[in-house]
């Protein structure tokens, strides 16, 4: 079964500054993506990005870079699916083999174990009449705490969601409400004919390719812990992971966190 991780990596960041090689623990950032995913029985791991110097840092780390990401599909509103249909169509270019299905791992998401992947891969390659898998994670506010503002009337609306009939206010302890799932980017699994169909045998444009990264009405979450779905968004979230990284020791010197290390 032949399975591609790639790992989205352009230069330039406008809310974290060169945010992908931004240094934790004496490490770029893309590194513990890297890491986690060469602990995986992936069959490649590719990183996807403009830039020599990522390219050049990717490789020094394991990760292979056959061929640099145009600038025009590396814009902070270029689209992130354009990314694996660019993979594939230069995969098909140079004859090589399609993969079975594309792991799509983002860097942003360091804790993401190998572990994790490994078994979310597991799980998908069981269930091949799911197109799509993932990642999933238990959020600290339920979705029955959301809420709608009005600037005009300046008053809020509160009863928006429910679960299974439950809404915000019909159980007073939050630790009784039903519990909620929120989706995160770090790590999503599809089947490759699944992208072929929707947008390779269509020739599609790349810079026109737009949509989720999977397929959502044919899809299944896999649950990761809150750690796990740190996602570093803005210097807040990367400073919060530099912490955690540097002086966490207890907290990741646990093997299922050994690419921290």
């Amino acid at each position: 079964m032949e399975s591609l991780i790639i790992i989205p990596a352009r230069s330039g960041s406008t809310r974290v500054p060169n945010k992908n090689l931004a240094v934790i623990n004496g490490k770029p950032l893309i590194y513990y993506s890297i890491k986690a995913s060469l602990k995986t029985d992936a069959s490649q791991v590719i990183v996807s990005t403009d830039s020599n110097e990522i390219a050049d840092i990717s490789k020094s780390f394991g990760a292979e870079v056959p061929f640099l990401r145009p600038r025009s599909l590396s814009h902070s509103t270029s689209s992130s699916i354009s990314v694996i249909i660019h993979t594939l169509l230069k995969l098909i270019e140079n004859k090589n083999q399609i993969p079975e299905v594309i792991i799509f791992k983002p860097p942003t998401n360091p804790f993401l174990s190998g572990n994790s992947i490994q078994e979310m891969l597991n799980f998908k390659l069981s269930n091949r009449n799911i197109d799509s898998l993932m990642s999933i994670h238990i959020p600290k506010i339920s979705a029955l705490s959301f809420l709608s503002f009005s600037n005009e009337s300046k008053k809020i609306k509160t009863q928006i969601y429910d679960i299974n009939g439950v809404r915000l206010y019909d159980i007073e302890r939050s630790q009784d409400r039903p519990i909620s799932y929120a989706s995160s980017p770090a790590c999503k699994i599809t089947e490759s004919r699944y992208f072929l169909e929707k947008y390779i045998d269509k020739k599609i444009a790349l810079e026109k390719c737009a949509g989720p990264t999977f397929n959502y009405e044919n899809s299944s979450g896999y649950l990761i812990d809150s750690l796990e779905a740190h996602d570093i968004d803005n210097i807040a979230d990367f400073e919060l992971a530099k912490l955690i990284i540097e002086n966490g020791k207890k907290l990741i010197n646990g093997s299922k966190f050994s690419h921290l290390h």
